[in-house]
């Protein structure tokens, strides 16, 4: 398309009819409630008016603002020029003089022409450019999805190069063989079942979807009840007609196929399953879909494909895995396919003399009743070469974990490059024999390649022990050197039977205690020590060291960042301790009565820096409410103002038991005596923390901050500080 040519066509001016439907079509302010909100809406029933005229084979569509239109005016806003042999479109901007390549809904309209615009036009130039177009949709959206169309068309020729090469390789793959429609229905899925009519002495003939005919009842069925069929002899479900409801569908199942192909094999992945209507059970629709295919070459070198969205284009065949994202197109495959499946058996034996003759696939999968997954079995076999000589020297529980975790095992093999399995697996002929003989796994193993290693034999005895009891060799790694296998068995079993816990909660104590006493600058190397006599009770002892040694190094550090703190609680002594005969308000003697009282009360005055900033700026202080009867045991702890305003009172895990209402009654006789003793100075840091406060308060409110763990799980935080908040009097 030339666009000079383009410009010397004929004009399409807004004919008379088209000016007065836009007069007459006066804008309208409408209300528009929504979930959140209600807002005042301009409109109109149409928003864009069309022309459309055939030239010289070129569609020329003119476009109208309805605003102009409305002022009599004639001219369009946009023409835009289809050529149907070109496959091409080009729009003119009748306002700014210049051509565009955007579609119609990406061009710059008015803010009330939306994003499905209803436009106007001459039914019969609109019929017109349908026909021209080929399309079953008239005037705008005609165009519109034409151009959608082209645009569509340009992407996938701008992919071409990525596609044709997956195509190109995937021709090769042969196709199904003529039995697979049959084989799917009647071997790969599994469920069957005998529908029957409801007689009030019991069916005595039922449908069996498998032999599909009428088959003979020996005795009354139930429904969803399993059985055989006394034909076929099939495993079966009883389903009374009646309710079925209006259809029935089996569990959809993987099944396998692997073809050879010239450049080695293709493992084929489908997805299958059956329904039956209750209006005709007798003849159920089937469905078998291929997703997954990996192509494997004289290498075993592996190429996957998946079917999927390929670019918000279209679904075909897509090199390389899909991306694993619930939100995603191809978010079907996070809970889809890569599981066993029943295996396409025919042509098993020719695989197995050709392309699979170096693999044990053919006897693993007959192994497994045809019932597997090959390409699992593919991938196991590239991170753990020797899986195949594990499992048929008959190490099954090795060959297990191998199949669970390849990646883990393949960490075990020795010498992955070795020919022999003893000395791939680290070990000699003896070790294997063991192995077997206990059917071990890899904990086992480890247990033999440690004995081959250090050259320190173990008996049967102590290496079942070890063995049942899931030790590893390294989670002994903090003792060896200092105890040998036999002297730990001893000494585990003798601790674990005096402290009565299992072996393994004793092993956790050992590791413990020895890492806190060598963090204390104890000698570890001291056989009292390392082989202490009471375990339990010097683990205990250490702890109770190390919580005081971490409180101290704590209480160092905040006073680091806030040097005034201990400063600060020991000035305001005098001025805010009170006792009467059930309660006493204690004045801590600095930060590390702070943090031993957080520590003891489990809230969470500790770990916050925003208390401390508190202190130091005379914004708040903290307290301790005691029983007087028990001065020295925490109770409640106190956030309050210099005024004596009490924001908080919290004791155990941040919690208000029902005693605090009589010790609110304390409070307040308390804030009655502190008033007395309050400074001018003490009442204007009073009046800036309440500012502070209440700013704080406000934040929180606007940042609707909600409680996600404890007792007040689901209540705002500023709604909790509010209740808790006992101002003091003026």
């Amino acid at each position: 398309m030339k666009k000079k040519q383009l410009l010397q066509m004929r004009r399409l001016y807004a004919t008379s009819k088209m000016v007065r439907v836009a007069q007459q079509d006066i804008p309208q302010k409408v209300t528009v409630r929504t979930y959140w909100n209600s807002y005042q809406e301009v409109r109109r029933k149409y928003q864009i008016y069309l022309r459309c005229r055939v030239e010289g084979g070129i569609l020329k569509a003119a476009l109208y603002y309805p605003d102009n239109l409305r002022a009599d005016g004639r001219m369009p806003s946009y023409e835009v020029y289809i050529d149907r042999d070109a496959r091409r479109f080009i729009t003119y901007d009748c306002i700014n003089k210049k051509w565009l390549d955007s579609k119609l809904d990406r061009l710059e309209w008015p803010h009330y022409v939306p994003a499905s615009p209803r436009a106007w036009a001459i039914p019969a130039e609109a019929k017109a450019a349908a026909e021209y177009l080929g399309s079953e949709k008239m005037g705008y959206e005609a165009i519109l999805d034409y151009q959608l169309e082209i645009r569509k068309e340009e992407r996938i020729r701008r992919h071409k190069q990525e596609t044709s090469k997956w195509d190109t390789d995937l021709a090769l793959t042969p196709p199904l063989p003529k039995d697979w429609a049959r084989w799917v229905d009647k071997v790969g899925i599994p469920e069957n079942y005998i529908f029957y009519e409801y007689q009030k002495r019991g069916a005595k003939s039922g449908y069996c979807s498998y032999c599909e005919k009428e088959v003979p009842l020996k005795s009354k069925p139930h429904n969803n009840e399993e059985g055989r069929c006394p034909i076929c002899r099939h495993k079966i479900t009883y389903k009374s007609v009646g309710r079925m409801g209006w259809r029935l569908d089996t569990k959809e199942v993987c099944v396998y196929l692997l073809q050879a192909r010239p450049d080695g094999f293709v493992v084929r992945e489908f997805w299958a399953g059956r329904r039956h209507l209750k209006e005709n059970y007798k003849r159920p629709e089937v469905y078998c879909t291929e997703h997954w295919r990996v192509i494997y070459d004289n290498k075993m070198d592996a190429r996957t494909y998946y079917w999927g969205n390929y670019k918000q284009l279209c679904t075909r065949w897509i090199g390389g895995l899909p991306n694993y994202s619930w939100m995603g197109p191809n978010s079907i495959y996070c809970t889809h396919g890569n599981q066993p499946g029943r295996v396409y058996g025919r042509n098993l034996p020719y695989l197995a003399k050709g392309v699979l003759k170096s693999t044990g696939l053919v006897e693993w999968i007959r192994a497994h009743g045809f019932v597997e997954n090959p390409d699992t079995y593919l991938s196991v076999l590239r991170n753990v070469p020797q899986f195949e000589r594990i499992w048929k020297a008959g190490l099954t529980r090795l060959a297990e974990e191998c199949w669970r975790s390849p990646r883990d095992m393949a960490k075990l093999i020795a010498n992955p490059q070795s020919t022999s399995l003893t000395k791939a697996l680290g070990i000699d002929k003896q070790g294997l024999g063991r192995l077997r003989w206990l059917n071990g796994d890899s904990l086992l193993l480890r247990w033999l390649q440690w004995e081959k290693e250090n050259g320190k034999p173990l008996s049967d005895e102590v290496l079942k022990w070890f063995y049942s009891r899931e030790i590893e060799p390294s989670h002994l790694s903090f003792i060896w050197g200092k105890m040998n296998p036999i002297q730990i068995y001893h000494y585990l079993e003798r601790q674990a039977s005096t402290a009565h816990e299992t072996v393994r909660e004793t092993l956790t104590t050992w590791q413990d205690y020895l890492s806190m006493a060598q963090r204390l600058g104890i000698d570890t190397n001291d056989e009292i020590v390392y082989r202490a006599k009471l375990l339990r009770r010097r683990h205990d002892e250490l702890v109770l060291r190390c919580k005081q040694a971490d409180n101290e190094q704590q209480a160092r550090d905040v006073l680091k960042t806030f040097p005034t703190v201990d400063k600060i609680c020991q000035s305001i002594k005098d001025k805010y301790e009170y006792a009467n005969d059930q309660f006493t308000i204690v004045v801590p003697n600095g930060a590390l009565d702070i943090i031993v009282e957080g520590e003891m009360l489990c809230h969470c005055l500790r770990g916050s820096d925003r208390y401390w900033d508190r202190i130091e700026k005379h914004e708040s202080y903290i307290l301790f409410l005691r029983k007087t009867s028990a001065v020295n045991m925490p109770y409640y702890t106190l956030e309050v103002e210099p005024d004596g305003t009490v924001r908080q009172k919290r004791t155990k895990f941040d919690r208000q038991e029902a005693d605090i209402e009589d010790a609110k009654k304390f409070l307040v006789e308390w804030q009655g005596v502190l008033a007395n003793r309050l400074t001018k100075n003490d009442r204007m840091k009073a009046e800036n923390s309440k500012v502070l406060r209440e700013q704080e308060f406000e934040q929180m409110r606007r940042d609707n901050i909600i409680i996600h763990t404890g007792e007040l799980y689901g209540q705002r935080l500023v709604d909790v500080l509010t209740a808790d908040l006992m101002e003091a009097a003026a």
